[in-house]
């Protein structure tokens, strides 16, 4: 089910660039109209034109070089705006290299998020997540900022054993013990500090 939604994330996206490529090709068929007809001026000013909407379209479709968590965060933005979220996310790295499968990386990144997303729903006042990945010493590091309620001390030596849970529901408890075991899996490890503000972070280790 988490693969088939993924899948569905990405078709739209891509459905959104093929509207986009076909947008294109018009704009550039007037433009070499006007060019031809000699009409500079106003050449200068439909481009001009089209810069800005250009803006427009990059803050409301992030493309990350990575379609399938492109596709993932987009469908977070726009939950994190329905919720009065301030969602903010940050790619400082090539993630074409990164080992680990796309539909583990969507699961791991998109479970961290919602978790966060429903740890500031709890908040009265403003609610901030951000997300940030990037290389360092050897390995992709991805960090997962909320301001919700803090995590105990003695709840953070237990939130990655199976069946823990504070809500009051059978079904829940296994989503960190589970992404754990995934991200143990590629040899990484993740690790979760909660003082100022809740922390995740996971190392995954580069490919050799």
């Amino acid at each position: 089910k988490l693969m088939k939604k993924h899948l569905e994330q990405v078709e739209g996206l891509v459905k959104t660039l093929q509207s986009q490529k076909h947008e294109h090709s018009r704009h550039l068929q007037i433009l070499q109209a006007m060019l031809y007809l000699e009409e500079f001026n106003k050449a200068v000013e439909y481009i001009e034109g089209l810069a800005e909407n250009s803006l427009m379209v990059g803050e409301g479709m992030l493309l990350l070089g990575h379609p399938a968590l492109s596709a993932l965060l987009n469908s977070r933005k726009k939950y994190a705006e329905e919720k009065a979220i301030d969602f903010a996310f940050s790619i400082k790295c090539d993630l074409t290299e990164i080992n680990i499968k796309p539909w583990d990386l969507c699961s791991l990144t998109g479970n961290l998020l919602d978790n966060a997303f429903e740890a500031v729903l709890l908040n009265r006042g403003k609610k901030q997540v951000a997300l940030e990945i990037k290389k360092e010493k050897g390995f992709y590091v991805i960090y997962v900022y909320n301001n919700g309620p803090l995590i105990a001390p003695e709840e953070r030596e237990k939130i990655f054993a199976p069946g823990y849970t504070t809500k009051d529901s059978l079904a829940r408890g296994y989503g960190l013990y589970l992404l754990q075991k995934m991200v143990e899996g590629y040899e990484g490890k993740i690790e979760v500090v909660s003082a100022e503000k809740t922390t995740f972070t996971v190392y995954l280790p580069c490919a050799r």
